[in-house]
């Protein structure tokens, strides 16, 4: 699924981009808020609301697949977020047996209340999002680790995802199995809307002697 942001409570701090759903009156309270959203939740969406004349914003907003655009808010339990730049548009990411997607990169500004400013111990978060998934295509067992990619933003910024609230992806793989996910890396000296593009980088994926069986991957990726 596709993701915007954020954690509800203490429970869900660790699974802050989990999966939304589909019930009409629950955007105050949806996890999902950069979710996709079907043709069929956008019908829905303008009858709730009592609007007859936006099928063509419906059908741009299915097509295009997101349920928030880039420069719009979304409000929840944790707080206010922005999103200020997005790229889904990233080649197929392949070395040695292992097969990545990002499906989105994105950057976002939060202003947190409740229990997510509690737990960040602040009030305000500068982020880049990632959501990807990752294969073995092997049917031997390796060793990557999806979420300890290291980025460089254009704002001069070196981060290392955030475990906190990071899903965890990828480690000890056994053959032909994958998994996916959302990375966060929190800005600690910039601003999200400053960010233009950010250098990704993974080391290459180890078999179980802990020899490389690929290449370190290093790409860019410009909003």
């Amino acid at each position: 699924m596709k993701k915007l942001i954020t954690g509800m409570s203490l429970a869900t701090l660790l699974v802050v981009a989990a999966c939304g759903n589909d019930n009409e009156g629950n955007e105050d309270t949806n996890v999902n808020a950069g979710g996709n959203n079907t043709e069929e939740n956008a019908s829905n969406n303008q009858e709730a609301n009592g609007t007859n004349d936006s099928d063509d914003a419906a059908d741009e907003i299915a097509e295009d697949g997101w349920e928030t655009e880039v420069g719009e808010t979304v409000e929840n339990e944790g707080g206010v977020f922005t999103l200020h730049a997005r790229a889904d548009d990233i080649d197929t990411i392949e070395t040695g047996p292992v097969v990545m997607e990002v499906e989105q990169l994105n950057a976002q500004s939060g202003e947190l209340s409740g229990e997510m400013a509690d737990f960040m111990e602040t009030d305000q978060l500068e982020l880049i999002q990632m959501d990807i998934s990752v294969e073995n295509t092997s049917d031997e067992d390796i060793m990557f680790y999806a979420d300890q990619a290291e980025i460089a933003t254009s704002t001069g910024e070196q981060l290392q995802a955030d475990m906190w609230l990071s899903d965890h992806l990828g480690g000890d793989m056994m053959g032909n199995t994958s998994s996916s996910g959302t990375i966060f890396f929190v800005l600690e000296n910039s601003n999200a809307e400053d960010v233009e593009d950010v250098r990704i980088t993974w080391s290459a994926p180890n078999n179980e002697d802990f020899e490389s069986i690929g290449e370190d991957v290093d790409i860019t990726v410009e909003y």
